[in-house]
């Protein structure tokens, strides 16, 4: 993972899904061999604002439970990271999305 990228698999409700579990061309689409990070280390970084684009997998699955990105986290200024949808490709039955600053 760069310093100023995140590539995550996520299903409907925010939930990690496994990137192995995807189809080649989502695996191709997030270009990472194994993303590690836990929910925590993702708020850190995103706090930290070094992240400048996020590529999601949006895989059409509700999974629900403890594991969801939906944690609050305060950035370093209070404001919300400005990012915004630069483009989306149909991935089979999922939807791939990036997002830039």
């Amino acid at each position: 993972m760069k310093a100023d990228s995140i590539a995550l698999a996520l299903t409907w409700d925010g939930s990690r899904w496994p990137v192995a579990k995807l189809p080649a061309a989502a695996r191709k689409f997030l270009n990472v061999p194994g993303l590690k990070a836990t929910p925590k280390q993702l708020s850190e970084i995103l706090r930290a604002g070094r992240i400048k684009e996020i590529r999601i997998c949006w895989v059409p699955i509700l999974r629900g439970g403890d594991e969801v990105l939906c944690s609050p986290f305060a950035t370093k200024n209070g404001r919300r990271i400005p990012f915004r949808q630069t483009s989306s490709r149909q991935l089979g039955d999922a939807l791939g999305v990036v997002y830039r600053r």
